[in-house]
């Protein structure tokens, strides 16, 4: 019934706009990479059985969702425009001979900032991401993140970590959870 359809759907953003701060990073422990694995398509298939992936971004290896004969511009505009260009760092934006060049050689660490700044400038409202990738190194996350945090503030939109990084945790207790928070139990159809 669309009643309910609509209902749900409005329960669910009513839950995720009581949870997650707008224009901020948050942060969900799990205990090992299975989980997470575990967690990502838990929350996924909510934002889509509750008929909102217009508002879901997704960040994620190895399944990076990149089009590897595309360029690396059209893999960031692959979703539309919705939000300006302006998003991606004034560095990138001039590297026109990265954002030219096919996207079959990124590096993990550059598809996941492709795949943030996809789901941003498409205007997703929640972004997704399932931790960082082994071979990461802490310098790379800090930068990646500083990036992240001034993207999402601009933008007006969240990012959520979902992490086995215990230390990542304890830095951010005001928007972390060391058990994944209910999606669904304020809400009532």
């Amino acid at each position: 019934m669309v009643l309910f359809q609509k209902r749900q759907t409005e329960g669910f953003q009513a839950r995720l706009a009581e949870l997650f701060t707008p224009a901020t990073l948050a942060y969900i422990q799990y205990p090992d990479q299975t989980a997470v694995a575990a967690g990502f398509q838990m929350i996924s298939r909510q934002f889509i059985s509750t008929n909102n992936t217009k508002l879901l971004g997704m960040i994620t290896l190895p399944d990076a969702a990149i089009v590897p004969y595309l360029t690396v511009r059209s893999n960031i505009l692959i979703n539309g425009q919705h939000r300006s260009f302006d998003l991606v760092p004034e560095h990138l934006r001039k590297d026109t001979t990265f954002l030219d060049t096919p996207a079959d050689g990124l590096t993990a660490t550059q598809s996941l900032y492709i795949q943030l700044f996809r789901g941003l400038v498409a205007g997703r409202t929640y972004l997704v991401m399932s931790d960082f990738p082994a071979a990461m190194t802490l310098q790379e996350r800090r930068i990646f993140l500083d990036y992240a945090k001034a993207a999402v503030a601009q933008a007006d939109a969240c990012l959520i970590v979902l992490t086995t990084d215990a230390q990542l945790i304890a830095a951010n207790p005001a928007t972390s959870w060391r058990t994944p928070p209910e999606l669904f139990s304020r809400i009532s159809v």
